[in-house]
């Protein structure tokens, strides 16, 4: 292992924390009402900015050391994920805006259901940053931290079509709701696909050190 390896998934966990920053925000933003929603969102979109920005950088970083990465497709591949999911987190704050600003009272159910997928997407990318930090010294224990992430996965699915039931089952003059709405539940179950995504890379980066 490589001192460029060390730096990447240094670079990588820091990523990780400001994912972690922005899925609590946006937490924040769904479960406290009172603030103005379009500050709540401002927060969530300059962390999204700040992680395209170390997303850059990094890449930058991986071309010029690419020769000595025989692995890098797989960081590389992190990295882009990452990214996607700070937009989608950004994106489906937005829309959340949207529906605050015009008043829209999200149902009971989908509610407590949205919350339980973003609680579930910050346990994910806790065990994610866990997974990456191992990779440096343990890589057995790097290997079970990314499985834990398949069985959230798989929690986060079931919650899914849950949410997509119910939105279904809204009247057709809620036309505006259910699109939003879906499109924001839509972007958390995408969120928790790439976190898998990325675990999985991980895995087989791990296999590489075992």
């Amino acid at each position: 292992m490589s001192i460029a390896h060390l730096t990447l998934e240094e670079k990588l966990q820091q990523i990780s924390l400001k994912l972690i920053d922005e899925i609590r925000a946006f937490y924040e933003f769904l479960t406290v009402k009172s603030q103005n929603p379009m500050q709540l969102y401002a927060k969530i979109d300059g962390i999204k900015n700040s992680v395209e920005n170390e997303k850059y950088l990094l890449g930058e970083y991986i071309i010029k050391i690419k020769e000595g990465l025989d692995d890098k497709d797989l960081y590389i591949n992190i990295l882009d994920r990452l990214e996607k999911i700070s937009q989608n987190l950004d994106a489906g704050a937005y829309r959340l805006s949207v529906l605050r600003t015009r008043n829209t009272e999200i149902d009971n159910l989908t509610y407590k259901l949205i919350i339980i997928i973003s609680e579930k997407i910050l346990a994910s990318l806790t065990h994610l940053i866990e997974s990456i930090k191992s990779l440096s010294t343990d890589a057995k224990k790097s290997i079970d931290s990314a499985r834990n992430i398949l069985k959230l996965e798989e929690e986060v699915d079931d919650l899914y079509r849950n949410v997509e039931l119910k939105l279904f089952e809204r009247k057709y003059e809620d036309l505006i709701y259910v699109m939003l709405m879906k499109d924001i539940v839509d972007r958390l179950e995408d969120s928790e696909d790439l976190i898998r995504d990325s675990a999985n890379d991980i895995t087989y980066i791990a296999f590489g050190r075992i």
